[in-house]
């Protein structure tokens, strides 16, 4: 078996995190569906992740980003839909993570790809549990975007934002911090910065934040489905001719 959790991890204080903000959104909501929905897809994406990893190192393994993978999931699809379903999308995430890479890393978010493809192959809709509680998720999200070193995707996601959507307010006359309102904060701190998809230089960070914020608003303009999922999916495919760019100082 694999070793215990190791609470100092960014991943594992990230899991606790998401367990615990889970319990006060099922308190907030008086919704115990969201908590089973949990631990359907926790359970799903550690035991793929756990079979996959036995047939390839003869080894069982509980691993800290599987756990992760099946709780973003449960966040997004929430607690609406049948338990298969739920199942089905941690399964679609964890076997991208396994089947699609390059060299070393796999290409995609394993999450943002398995509810992408559950999505467009079912017809589903995602829910974001939680994401607009900006006063719980941002002290976090902060937090976690600087041990980890993707601030620059942080700050450059909302500086294109701002410039694009604050633009349109302007033009249609609205209040242009009412964008504050409309951000998907669960997708911005916790989706957007996943360490082994997304680049690794300062400029491959800056170009690839600011990308994904400037195709969010292209795809909310055509009236794309799923808009930050899709550019995400669509941006990580980038990342490794990012890690090619100007400046390879690890950052």
């Amino acid at each position: 078996m694999g070793q215990g959790m190791n609470t100092r991890s960014i991943k594992a204080q990230l899991g606790i995190f998401l367990l615990l903000f889970s319990v006060y959104i099922t308190f907030l909501e008086k919704h115990a569906g969201f908590l089973l929905a949990i631990c359907i897809s926790v359970i799903a994406a550690a035991l793929v992740d756990s079979i996959v990893t036995y047939l390839k190192e003869k080894e069982f393994v509980l691993t800290e980003s599987s756990i992760i993978t099946g709780l973003i999931v449960s966040y997004v699809m929430a607690g609406s839909y049948a338990w298969w379903i739920i199942a089905l999308t941690s399964v679609l995430a964890i076997s991208s993570k396994h089947l699609i890479r390059f060299k070393t890393r796999h290409v995609f978010n394993p999450a943002g790809f398995g509810i992408l493809a559950a999505v467009f192959l079912l017809g589903l809709s995602t829910e974001w549990k939680g994401a607009y509680l900006w006063y719980i998720i941002i002290p976090f999200g902060v937090y976690s975007s600087f041990k980890i070193k993707k601030l620059e995707i942080i700050i450059s996601y909302f500086i294109a934002s701002f410039i694009l959507f604050g633009g349109q307010a302007i033009i249609q006359n609205a209040q242009i911090f009412d964008i504050l309102g409309y951000l998907n904060y669960f997708f911005i701190f916790i989706m957007l910065i996943e360490p082994m998809t997304t680049p690794l230089t300062r400029f491959g960070k800056i170009i690839f934040g600011s990308g994904v914020g400037a195709l969010v608003f292209i795809l909310y303009a055509a009236g794309v489905k799923e808009p930050e999922l899709f550019a995400l999916t669509c941006f990580n495919l980038f990342t490794p001719l990012l890690n090619k760019s100007p400046s390879r100082q690890n950052m």
